[in-house]
């Protein structure tokens, strides 16, 4: 019985080392996502979308009604995230 506690108590220790450092490892990768989530976005007006994209501003709501472009609201104002325009690009390209 004696060995028993003994072993548990040399155990323990191991056990308790570790599974702090797992809190720690995903701690640190949860405060790295929501630090990734919380820079701002570049994001692009229609004008700056359209002559990237070197498009008119008519066809470029065209898109939108198709639902080929996905802009969002900032506000009172309609831009798109660089991801969004990265990818309409590679599409468009």
């Amino acid at each position: 019985m004696e060995s028993i506690t003994t072993l548990v108590a040399g155990i323990l220790p191991i056990i308790e080392t570790w599974l702090r450092q797992t809190i720690r490892d995903e701690m640190e990768k949860t405060l790295e996502a929501d630090r990734a989530k919380a820079k701002p976005a570049r994001t692009y007006t229609r004008q700056e979308l359209a002559k990237l994209a070197n498009l008119s501003l008519p066809t470029l709501w065209q898109r939108v009604r198709e639902g080929k472009l996905h802009p969002i609201k900032n506000g009172r104002r309609v831009v798109f995230t660089e991801q969004e325009v990265k990818r309409f690009l590679e599409m468009e390209g």
